[in-house]
């Protein structure tokens, strides 16, 4: 079994850029309704003010790249295992 990753997306402060889901458009979404991103996963625990996602390791780089752009850095990877802060530092 590999390596698993928390993703944690505080949509509450979202500027509505839309970079993650232009370099990640099979794992984020732009909603236009509310000009926020969402996570595109299914198991994605939701509310008004974040979105918390375990992710496998094979879906890692492509997260990692969207919480590199992301302009005002609201997306957080964690390692599950660990718990270590990998994304932003």
């Amino acid at each position: 079994m590999g390596k698993k990753y928390k993703i944690i997306y505080h949509r509450k402060g979202c500027i509505g850029a839309g970079a993650c889901e232009a370099i990640a458009p099979e794992l984020w979404l732009y909603e236009i309704e509310t000009s926020l991103a969402t996570l595109k996963d299914p198991a994605t625990t939701k509310t008004a003010d974040k979105e918390e996602l375990i992710i496998d390791e094979k879906d890692f780089p492509k997260h990692l790249e969207a919480a590199q752009v992301c302009p005002v850095n609201i997306i957080e990877i964690y390692d599950l295992e660990t718990g270590e802060k990998i994304y932003p530092k």
